[in-house]
């Protein structure tokens, strides 16, 4: 966890996570990710984590879905924003979860798990994504950049040519504030952080 009074940035990453990625996903052979979720009905278990904020447990969409390795705690230093950068007609948040599970964790990738921590969807409802993200800090996967040290924020959704729905910007506002407030992150317009890379392609090992 970050120290008291640490700053925070939060940024935009972009959608190369997903991108054109969902329906394929639809369609994989090993029967691992298929997009139907294993409950059809909507059930009320969603926690609430702070005022005017509660978040559906993973295991409304992937109780059938374990993580395929291990997951790491992590030190959160700041927040990122992605979308999924996919044209989604699905109505049910869980079908396009459970596709960016089988993308993520599938042949191109190879990630323990669906890369972020939680999901807003444009009915504004929001979903726990990679395991144990409700129960505390654990570590994202990336494609590039800093590979570790952010909460991952990702929004359902082709955000490039649409604005998110006015119910997932509130429920982004809501989600964003509750991260910053847990982990101690400020939010101020001149809020920084600072990290060791961990190593990627775009920041390689050893680097501040």
């Amino acid at each position: 966890m970050a120290a008291a009074g640490a700053t925070v940035g939060v940024g935009w990453c972009c959608g190369d996570h997903v991108i054109g990625a969902l329906e394929p996903a639809l369609d994989r052979s090993d029967g691992s990710g298929g997009a139907e979720p294993t409950t059809t009905r909507r059930s009320p278990l969603a926690v609430q984590v702070a005022p005017g904020l509660s978040i559906h447990p993973r295991s409304e969409w992937g109780d059938d879905l374990p993580p395929r390795g291990p997951i790491k705690g992590d030190d959160v230093r700041f927040l990122l924003i992605h979308h999924t950068a996919t044209d989604v007609a699905a109505h049910d948040p869980r079908r396009v979860i459970r596709s960016v599970y089988a993308f993520h964790t599938g042949t191109q990738k190879r990630w323990p798990d669906v890369a972020y921590h939680f999901f807003v969807a444009p009915d504004g409802s929001v979903w726990e994504g990679r395991a144990g993200s409700l129960d505390g800090p654990v570590e994202a996967s990336a494609t590039g950049g800093n590979q570790g040290f952010a909460q991952l924020v990702c929004l359902i959704g082709n955000h490039v040519t649409r604005p998110p729905t006015a119910a997932a910007q509130d429920s982004l506002v809501r989600v964003l504030a509750w991260l910053a407030d847990r982990y101690r992150l400020g939010v101020h317009r001149s809020a920084s952080a600072t990290f060791v890379s961990r190593g990627s392609n775009r920041y390689p090992a050893g680097n501040t």
